[in-house]
């Protein structure tokens, strides 16, 4: 019993009396439809409180208010109802945060208000203490047996002890049914999913290679310009360029897109000028090859033209080859679209050469994108139990048949206890002490009165001042008050089965 109460203390203590919890009536539709006016919320505290956490917090105007975090910054946090479409004027600080939402309960915030009526808060304080006072008397009667007196109902019966304290257990019985009964109610107001936020993470990798021909490839150890040599406008009027793409993630996609490539011209004022060069494409899959020619005359006769018309000469021009891709699909179910941004080979024109203008050409020409898919995905639903959580399906069906196992337990205990009348007054109620005696006492020259109960002999006991004896022994359970030639004698045999015994 002290467990339970420890842990329903340690679970649903009112922060006014130093608990974690605290209990927020619902009294508006701003988080519907999710939880709707006269619904219980319960909120307890939390060490961090997040962006998509619902929170209760104070207002310094209209009081507590239940709304979820969309965002933080610089320590206060900005809020908003699920049913509004603007946020929350005010932000608050951790500190004016009561809790996060555990659970609810729908419905019972109504319950509650009714309580603020003085006749139904009465009632529900007469029944409570009407409850304590009467489950406190039975452990009192209990606790205050002799431990040699335990003897008037079930003999040597191995339930013995539960049916001398069947009030304790009955006590027992209904606070687990009772808890029990909560953590049903508890699984059967949540869904058994629920939505969360996912973070699927997939890398998109590419490699750009070049050659150019040459009018003389003797300057070249293999004939021509390859990947990361400088090409001469002299020697070589083409150069064609090749992108090989690759998606990778760990979880399964289906992935298209499209691609083509283009050279973008530009110069350090900011001048730019967009020339395709490969013809546009798509994809299904995972990886792709695309190619294109970049025209180096053509190149050179936009120049001359910007310069002839601009009047301005500059010594470098930029030219940067860029795959263009866009891809969409799903991941693991979820979809995407995006970009490959870092893609994109930067390379410098004078007027005698084209070059790779970087001090880490490795890193150009095989770049690569680490982005996620950030979707909601439904998952099993929990109901956290302390530090255990409890999958909502086990504890529907838990919670149910606790419940159900422990109110019939009582119901059976109760219905028993009215059978055999367990609830009698006994010597336990009494302040006479029975003093057990070796043997059989027999009283053959004496008057032997059977008494009906317990109490009367006790009573007889208290009157004479005679001590009560007791004997007891297998088959035999007779207790005796010796009051000059009269024997009163109680055997509680003799008055639960109605069967006589010889003194």
């Amino acid at each position: 019993m002290f467990l339970l109460v420890a842990a329903g203390w340690v679970l649903f203590a009112p922060q006014q009396l130093g608990g974690q919890t605290a209990y927020v009536i619902v009294n508006g539709n701003s988080m519907e439809p999710g939880m709707k006016r006269g619904d219980l919320a319960v909120v307890r505290r939390a060490d961090d409180y997040r962006p998509g956490d619902v929170v209760t917090y104070r207002h310094p105007e209209v009081g507590h208010v239940i709304h979820r975090i969309i965002d933080e910054e610089g320590g206060r946090y900005t809020l908003q109802g699920d049913n509004n479409d603007f946020t929350d004027s005010y932000r608050p600080g951790r500190g004016e945060v009561v809790g996060r939402l555990w659970f609810t309960v729908p419905g019972a915030g109504r319950l509650l208000w009714h309580l603020r009526d003085p006749l139904w808060g009465g009632l529900v304080l007469f029944v409570a203490f009407a409850g304590l006072l009467g489950g406190s008397a039975g452990t009192r009667r209990a606790a205050a047996r002799p431990a040699g007196r335990h003897h008037q109902r079930g003999g040597g019966h191995p339930m013995a002890p539960i049916y001398r304290n069947w009030q304790d257990a009955l006590a027992l019985l209904l606070a687990v049914g009772l808890a029990f009964g909560a953590l049903a109610w508890v699984g059967f107001s949540r869904g058994l999913e629920k939505s969360i936020p996912a973070d699927l993470e997939y890398t998109q990798r590419g490699e750009f290679i070049y050659d150019a021909a040459a009018a003389d490839g003797s300057i070249y150890d293999a004939g021509r310009a390859t990947t990361g040599e400088p090409v001469y406008l002299r020697l070589s009027d083409r150069v064609t360029f090749g992108f090989s793409y690759e998606f990778l993630a760990s979880r399964p996609a289906a992935v298209s897109g499209s691609y083509q490539l283009v050279a973008e011209l530009g110069d350090a004022s900011g001048w730019k000028r967009t020339i395709p060069i490969g013809e546009p494409g798509t994809f299904e899959g995972t990886a792709f090859q695309a190619k294109g020619t970049l025209d180096l005359a053509a190149v050179r006769e936009q120049i001359a033209a910007l310069e002839a018309q601009s009047g301005v000469v500059n010594d470098r021009y930029s030219v940067t080859i860029k795959p263009q891709v866009r891809i969409s699909g799903e991941l693991d179910g979820l979809p995407f679209e995006r970009g490959f941004e870092a893609a994109a080979l930067p390379l410098a024109l004078d007027r005698s050469r084209l070059w790779l203008n970087s001090a880490d050409p490795e890193g150009l020409l095989r770049p690569s994108e680490t982005s996620v898919v950030t979707a909601q995905r439904l998952v099993g639903n929990a109901v956290q139990l302390w530090f255990v959580r409890v999958p909502v399906l086990a504890a529907r069906i838990a919670g149910a048949a606790g419940a159900v196992i422990a109110f019939g337990a009582a119901g059976a205990l109760v219905a028993a206890a009215a059978r055999r009348g367990w609830g009698e007054p006994s010597s336990a109620a009494s302040g006479a002490a029975a003093v057990r005696i070796a043997g059989s006492g027999r009283f053959e020259s004496a008057d032997v009165i059977d008494v009906a109960s317990m109490a009367d002999l006790e009573r007889i006991a208290e009157r004479t001042g005679g001590i009560i004896l007791q004997e007891a022994g297998p088959g035999r359970h007779v207790c005796y008050v010796r009051d000059g030639a009269a024997v009163y004698r109680f055997a509680p045999e003799q008055a639960e089965y109605g069967t006589e015994r010889a003194a």
